[in-house]
């Protein structure tokens, strides 16, 4: 088996991605979903309700990109540790750890110039004047002078990595956060090669409890630790089960898993209070939590692994996760990640609010007031338009500016490694020196 489980790993980060796109959406144009109601004595709308607001959610999302995280970067290592083959373990760790950053980084600064070179060519002008507060809050002024625009670029790539701010496109805040997730995915690996399996069910046991009560103020220990922690130990399941993973539960226990995941993944992000439902789980969550932690966290972090460990246990989801529109919409989650908050502030504005725009409403005194956004109809096919753009220019990231960072994240990797590079033609690579004596490189 691969290991990947021919690709359902990449389907379910597909998802994640498309929630993402959604949960912003809503927050721009029907912020009141993210209530389970209007208020404690108002019906809900049938998208507050559970399993249909994951529809509008995406903050669930976020937790499922740190689970795959946590199982794709330690697969191999605990692959290597169980056959006994440490020396590739310790490789594959050391060799994963170094280029990591670039595959991190590259096309998020590929992705950050982009958006400034929209915002400094005026393209967010409409921006400002919406009637969206989220989207208004994404606008960016053009720069008065070309110094004071590369200043702010270099700011922007800058601050992304080491205050997690972008000023351009303020949804890379958790960039960082991935990158500090996946080294500690590494310094894990790099610590247990050499113990048993049980003992590091174990180490997961307690790095688990750790987290758990480190989740004060923004919880970043439920958004990074735990998911990446329990990301690591369905990774260990997957080497321990191996092909007979999806045989172990009855048919019905991945499935009640996957549904139960969903409900608790559907913990509201504004007002859990207005609900029967959600106010419950807020009182449970905030009994078993520290003082002041965001139990929202929480709840999308328990959801989301029950999701995950239903489908690894489950042969029906990981066919429905491999089938071709999942495949695709996996490989570009990432490029879809990076550019859906500029296309938003971009496409889709300038598709909803270009009638408003053609006639700014002005009040009595002759003040434009904000643009108004158009009729559900047109609402609804500027989305359907917007995603079809989004889709098409990932597909295009993937085929072309990928390849070039890999590129560029590979040759950096082989200087530093001291390794030849490959001949133009795809022939042999070139011998550093006749004296030095060929060395054995085993792959990432």
């Amino acid at each position: 088996m691969a290991p990947r489980d021919a690709n359902w790993i990449d389907g379910l980060r597909g998802i994640a991605s498309f929630m993402v796109v959604c949960g912003h959406l809503c927050t721009a144009f029907v912020p009141w979903l993210h209530s389970p109601a209007p208020d404690p004595k108002t019906a809900p709308h049938l998208f507050q309700l559970p399993f249909f607001r994951l529809a509008v959610g995406g903050r669930s999302a976020v937790a499922l990109f740190f689970l795959i995280t946590g199982y794709v970067n330690s697969i191999g290592p605990i692959g290597k540790s169980r056959a006994g083959n440490t020396d590739a373990a310790f490789n594959g760790i050391a060799r994963s750890a170094l280029a990591r950053s670039g595959r991190l980084i590259l096309p998020t600064m590929i992705a950050t110039f982009l958006t400034w070179f929209m915002a400094n060519t005026n393209a967010y002008h409409m921006t400002k004047h919406v009637d969206s507060t989220w989207i208004r809050q994404g606008w960016h002024r053009q720069e008065p002078s070309l110094y004071q625009a590369f200043r702010s670029l270099f700011k922007a790539e800058v601050e992304t990595w080491t205050i997690g701010w972008d000023d351009y496109d303020g949804t890379q805040w958790t960039l960082h956060l991935f990158l500090e997730a996946s080294m500690l995915v590494y310094m894990t690996m790099f610590a247990t090669v050499l113990v048993r399996p049980k003992a590091r069910f174990l180490i997961y046991g307690v790095l688990y409890l750790f987290f758990w009560q480190k989740g004060e103020g923004l919880a970043v220990g439920a958004l990074k630790g735990l998911n990446i922690v329990f990301g690591m130990f369905v990774a260990e399941l997957h080497n321990h089960y191996k092909d007979s993973a999806t045989s172990v539960l009855p048919a019905p226990v991945p499935a009640l898993m996957i549904l139960a995941g969903m409900f608790m993944a559907g913990y509201p992000q504004d007002s859990p209070h207005h609900a029967a439902w959600s106010h419950s789980m807020s009182k449970l969550m905030h009994s078993v939590t520290h003082k002041d932690t965001d139990v929202r966290r929480y709840w999308d972090h328990l959801g989301a692994s029950t999701v995950l460990l239903g489908i690894f246990f489950s042969r029906n989801a990981r066919r429905v996760l491999t089938s071709p529109v999942f495949n695709f919409v996996g490989r570009v989650s990432f490029p879809v990640y990076l550019m859906h908050n500029t296309m938003i502030k971009s496409v889709l504005t300038w598709m909803v609010y270009l009638p408003s725009a053609m006639n700014p409403p002005r009040n009595e005194k002759g003040q434009q007031m904000d643009l108004q956004r158009g009729s559900t109809t047109h609402i609804f096919i500027a989305v359907f338009v917007f995603f079809y753009i989004l889709y098409r220019l990932a597909a295009l990231w993937v085929a072309h500016i990928d390849p070039v960072c890999a590129k560029i994240v590979n040759a950096a990797t082989r200087w530093a490694y001291g390794e030849p590079a490959p001949m133009p033609n795809g022939g042999p690579t070139l011998r550093r020196r006749s004296a030095e004596k060929p060395r054995t490189v085993l792959p990432s």
